[in-house]
């Protein structure tokens, strides 16, 4: 069972130190339950600047490394979700900005393509979870993982695959990318 608010989480658009209690997702809600368990996935901003949340979850496995191991998954997998999303606009983006004018679509949208696996493929290692929770009551797991900003961008000269011109598309409008999906999920929100 994944959890389902990845796409439906509100976004911070301000920064709220992670020490805050009005942060989005560090902090205890009064039912002593990480704040992170019942917002959910989502794009938010923190110390350390811009990242992607995930929140997977789990119930009814028995063996504890099986257990982990799928939960953890399950986080790693929100967030995968969300970054198809980010990085699916972000190329569709500069698609439309080299396809200006020089219809040769079909290259251009292969390009596309491979950009967004490869993109994909490289950040996605670079995911850490960093927290665990298990429901008192249910016994229901929880797994927090999150993927920085920052480290998606240090990643970029990594991608061999990818040529030069997308390189410093992607470097160059990450940030923006990033607003646009946090406004996105806002509205989804809103209309819940």
């Amino acid at each position: 069972m994944f959890l389902a608010a990845g796409l439906f989480a509100t976004g911070c658009s301000s920064h709220i130190p992670e020490s805050s209690p009005k942060h989005p997702i560090h902090g205890v809600n009064p039912d002593g339950t990480p704040k992170w368990v019942r917002k959910g996935s989502g794009a938010y901003d923190g110390d350390h600047g811009k990242a992607f949340y995930g929140v997977g979850l789990l119930a009814g496995i028995q063996n504890p490394a099986l257990a982990r191991q799928t939960v953890d998954n399950r986080a790693r997998g929100e967030i995968a979700k969300m970054f198809d999303l980010y990085v699916a606009a972000m190329m569709k983006d500069y698609q439309r900005s080299t396809t200006a004018g020089d219809f040769k679509a079909s290259a251009e949208e292969q390009d596309v393509v491979s950009a967004q696996k490869t993109i994909t493929e490289v950040v996605i290692r670079g995911i850490e979870i960093r927290d665990h929770y298990t429901d008192p009551k249910t016994g229901t797991q929880y797994a927090l993982a999150v993927l920085q900003l920052d480290n998606v961008m240090k990643s970029l000269p990594k991608m061999q695959k990818l040529n030069k011109r997308v390189r410093d598309y992607v470097r160059a409008n990450a940030r923006r990318a990033f607003n646009d999906l946090d406004k996105e999920l806002r509205k989804r929100s809103a209309r819940q």
